[in-house]
């Protein structure tokens, strides 16, 4: 098997596969969309918010902006052993957002989250990210915790598109655009990772199932 960079602009990534079975190339593209972690707002407590839109929508909102994800220091909730229902330094980055309009209007931006917690690398992909507007007198005060999920959970933590499709001489190519949460190398690596993991947890269980069996045959 052989794997070559076509591209790579650090947005979007374009890989060569050679003698890459089918099979193997779209379990890779299923494990990008579906099982790679990335960062995004799971949870939001309102302490106050006097604008013209619902807890409930402000919330959704707010949890649809992408993370630059930070896989070396922090783990999947249902990974981590903290047993802390808000989660620990492992599993959880806590941000603020506090806004108030005196006497204008104020559009409040991703740029206006304030990280409490966590490591410089988490923040929000762009902080041109509309989330409010406030009219004088209207205020809103609310904590975010930010942590790891996958695709399979939630679309919002989709970490991009992945498509497969064949090249001219029998090869694969495998396309991988990033919606900003890694970087479009990172991910296909964290793909091919989980994927190898996978199937070695499923050599050991039919190992243990089939016992001498296995052996004999």
């Amino acid at each position: 098997m052989e794997a070559r960079v076509l591209r790579d602009d650090g947005k979007s990534i374009e890989l060569e596969l050679k003698g890459v079975p089918l099979s193997i190339a779209n379990a890779i593209r299923r494990h990008l969309i579906n099982e790679v972690p990335t960062m995004a707002v799971e949870e939001v407590m309102v302490i106050e918010n006097s604008s013209s839109v619902y807890n409930e929508v402000l919330a959704h909102r707010i949890s649809l902006i992408p993370f630059k994800t930070d896989l070396d220091n922090f783990v999947l909730p249902e990974e981590c052993d903290c047993g802390n229902r808000l989660g620990c330094d492992r599993c959880v980055v806590r941000f603020s957002l506090r806004a108030k309009a005196v006497s204008e209007v104020v559009t409040v931006y991703s740029r206006d989250l304030v990280r409490e917690t966590g490591t410089e690398v988490v923040e929000p992909v762009s902080g041109d990210f509309p989330i409010v507007k406030l009219a004088p007198g209207q205020a809103i005060e609310m904590e975010l915790y930010v942590r790891l999920g996958t695709g399979k959970k939630h679309a919002k933590w989709i970490p991009g598109i992945a498509t497969l499709y064949d090249g001219p001489d029998g090869s694969r190519t495998l396309y991988f655009e990033s919606f900003g949460f890694l970087p479009p190398a990172r991910a296909v690596l964290e793909a091919a990772k989980i994927f190898e993991k996978r199937t070695g947890e499923l050599e050991r269980v039919l190992m243990e199932a089939l016992g001498d069996a296995g052996k004999e045959a």
